[in-house]
């Protein structure tokens, strides 16, 4: 009885042999040659009349025929067709073994298995016990050295009509072992050739980039990922060693990687992987973790795969994160504790060389100003500008960092000698004071700067950074945009000069400031033809302060803005209860000028106040102004309230004729005294006092003579034709209650 095929229909196509069969272990055309010689062989040498050799499918569900030696209608009827498992099974249960081979007596056999259709040839009965039967079955299961079932082989019809003897056996099991070995190197062989395809299948889909190195170091294949990560064509990448990828400082990191993947004896494990960077063609880098490992098979060593993971995001996230902890956001400078740390590692290594350090402690002056008249955008690209500068100054080596919103350190390391960090110190102020335009303004930035020396291993960070503190506040009282170098006294000025500051908000919120008026008076009669409005702090602790004392501090803090608005508040509420009607006058800075709600805030106060514009004049301090482009517009804004303009120590700095000639909307000039204090001893003093009346006169402007003491002074004036004067002749500072009674605090 030979198995023919599955369960099902006779008439099921036959499947193409053509290397096996579809839908079965597919192999190369040599292994079907080789069973059909098998076959064949049998048949011609055992003396069977057929011979058939079943494999074991893909599925492993079945055993489909792939080779069939016998009568052409029996090849035609046998080869393709499938048969199931569960019938086999049941056959080899039944089945008698013979070495190898199993042997099916028609008395025992199963019945019409349900999966396994049967063929019974056409031969005649006999009576002999060994004669062959019909139904009977001889078959050989084909196993590899593992036990695995690979085929059956099964042969029927002996030409002697006789059940084989042991040698006819013993030769067909060696059959057995030549189909079996023949199915096992075709099934291994399909095995890597499936292998090989999965690799290269998982090689080019893998979204991580891969690359085989050959033993000389040189890139044989890469993958679609591997190109996308370095950006490159693989004409690029093949041939080349990975090193010409590889950033320059990374490259010994990358050859220890390689030497340990090629170690000898060779390691069964990929290397552990570094974390390394790739030059990318537009000269940007690439962050790859690289992990090495060797094929480790006989004919490919030395060779290793390379397997590169993108972590350039991370990466680049690391880094923000590490410049968000030690980084100023806005400049990119060392914030307080990246450059505090640099700072103790400067001190420790110049005392190890026998060095100096030295540290700028540097403040820009009225930032605040900036940022309430032209908005944080401006005032952030004021400070990002002004970063540069100080950078520009210093050393490559040398640390800039930021401390806070107005604050910056310089730490120089390594000097030989002070003067090396004075000539810097000048070189920063000169360079922040350059004219800067930003968002439609013109600025002129100044910076003060406190400079403070190591004095040995005994110098700590903190005490070096107070000292240079100290330093930049003596600087400002002095003269803003200039330096000075720490000595001991400074340290109980800054203290309470710090004290101050904090005091600040307090005077505000407690109405501790309060304003003092000095008449301005008509020379002729010594009529008062007006009021000079004066800060004072009543200081709960300190008494009466005068500005020299306090007034520097607010013009460097936030309360500047708040300070003015408060004055021009109080100082309008108390001209609108004058008895004399007279006005009043308010100092205001040239920054506070810049103010874009300046005239805002000057309305407000009159409108509260209930005064008329015409009665307020607003005297401008300092020389800024002059250097802004915008300076026309902004006081033609505040002349278009109806209030007057005054150009306060006219005479002194770069001031004077410039504004005359800049801003016609002027309408007082303020003589400042170092004149006056001349006259009748300094003929020079008398003819610029004329001249500057002169000027006056023809420009239509109003000339008020400041510091006048002395009768001799006013006789002088008067001579040399001054018409209005202030100064103690005429009074001293004094509280508007000693003017008048009127309500006192502001409207709330």
């Amino acid at each position: 009885m030979t198995i023919l095929s599955s369960v099902g229909n006779a008439d099921t196509p036959p499947v193409n042999l053509m290397g096996l069969a579809d839908g079965v272990t597919r192999a190369p055309l040599d292994l079907a040659e080789t069973l059909q010689l098998v076959a064949d062989t049998i048949v011609e040498s055992l003396g069977f009349e057929v011979a058939v050799i079943n494999l074991v499918d893909d599925d492993d569900t079945a055993l489909v025929v792939a080779a069939v030696s016998g009568p052409d209608e029996v090849r035609q009827l046998l080869l393709g067709r499938r048969q199931g498992n569960e019938g086999w099974s049941k056959l080899i249960a039944a089945s008698e073994p013979w070495g190898r081979l199993r042997f099916l007596d028609h008395n025992t056999a199963p019945s019409d298995p349900s999966d396994i259709l049967t063929w019974i040839p056409d031969l005649p009965l006999s009576d002999d016990p060994n004669a062959w039967h019909p139904e009977d079955a001889l078959f050989a299961p084909l196993e590899s050295a593992t036990g695995r079932l690979l085929g059956m082989l099964s042969v029927d019809v002996p030409r002697d009509g006789m059940r084989p003897g042991p040698e006819t056996r013993h030769a067909l099991e060696a059959f057995a072992v030549t189909a079996a070995l023949a199915l096992e190197h075709a099934t291994l062989a399909t095995e890597s050739r499936r292998g090989a395809q999965r690799f290269t299948a998982v090689f080019e889909s893998s979204p991580v980039a891969i690359a085989i190195l050959s033993a000389d170091r040189t890139i044989e294949r890469v993958n679609d990922a591997y190109c996308r990560f370095l950006q490159r064509d693989r004409s690029e990448l093949l041939g080349r060693n990975p090193m010409d990828f590889t950033h320059p400082d990374d490259r010994k990191l990358t050859e220890a990687a390689s030497n340990a993947a090629r170690a000898v004896p060779a390691p069964r494990e990929p290397t552990q992987p570094v974390e390394k960077r790739y030059v990318l063609p537009d000269g940007s880098i690439a962050w790859g973790r690289l992990q090495l490992a060797p094929l480790n098979q006989a004919d490919d060593r030395g060779i290793l795969v390379a397997q590169v993971v993108d972590v350039t995001d991370r990466k680049r996230s690391e880094a923000r994160l590490v410049r968000q902890a030690h980084f100023d956001a806005l400049t990119s400078l060392p914030n307080r504790g990246e450059s505090m740390a640099r700072l103790r590692r400067a001190l420790a290594d110049d005392v190890d060389a026998g060095a100096m350090t030295a540290v700028f402690f540097c403040d820009l002056d009225r930032l605040k100003l900036v940022n309430d008249g032209h908005g944080h955008a401006v005032g952030d690209a004021y400070i990002r500008e002004v970063s540069k500068r100080i950078r520009a100054g210093v050393r490559d080596e040398d640390c800039v960092g930021r401390l806070s919103g107005d604050e910056f350190v310089v730490v120089l390391s390594g000097l030989r000698s002070p003067t090396e960090a004075i000539g810097m110190a000048g070189r920063i102020i000169d360079g922040v004071r350059q004219p800067l335009r930003l968002g439609g303004a013109s600025f002129t930035p100044s910076m003060s700067i406190g400079i403070a020396y190591s004095a040995g291993p005994g110098t700590t960070a903190d005490e070096l950074l107070a000292q240079a503190d100290a330093a930049m506040y003596r600087a400002k009282n002095v003269e803003r945009g200039a330096w000075q170098v720490y000595d001991p006294s400074m340290s109980g000025s800054a203290v309470a000069q710090l004290e101050l500051r904090h005091d600040v908000e307090a005077a505000l919120r407690e109405q501790q400031f309060v304003l003092h008026y000095q008449p301005i008076v008509r020379l002729g009669d010594r009529a008062i033809r007006g009021h000079e409005a004066l800060l004072r702090w009543q200081h709960p602790t300190r008494g009466l302060l005068m500005p020299g004392q306090f007034l520097d501090v607010v013009l460097d803090s936030e309360y500047e803005s708040p300070v003015t608005d408060w004055v021009l508040q109080q100082a309008t509420w108390d001209a609108a209860h004058l008895k004399d009607q007279t006005r009043v006058s308010v100092n205001v800075s040239s920054l506070q000028v810049g103010r874009r709600d300046l005239p805002r805030v000057v309305e407000a106060a009159l409108a509260r106040a209930g005064l008329t514009p015409d009665r307020l004049v607003l005297e401008l301090t300092e020389d800024r102004l002059l250097s802004r482009t915008d300076g026309p517009e902004l006081l033609g804004r505040l002349r278009a309230v109806g209030v007057s303009l005054a150009l306060d120590d006219f005479g002194t700095g770069y001031a004077g004729l410039g504004y005359l000639q800049r801003f016609p909307a002027l309408d007082v000039i303020k003589l400042d005294r170092a004149f006056i204090a001349g006259l009748g001893r300094e003929p020079v003093s008398g003819h610029i006092v004329r001249s500057v009346v002169e000027l006056a006169r023809r420009c239509g402007l109003r000339l008020v003579t400041e510091g006048v003491e002395t009768e001799q002074q006013a006789a002088d004036l008067r001579e040399l034709g001054v018409q209005f004067a202030q100064g103690y002749l005429f009074g001293h500072p004094v509280p508007v209650e000693e003017l008048c009674q009127p309500e006192r605090g502001v409207s709330r």
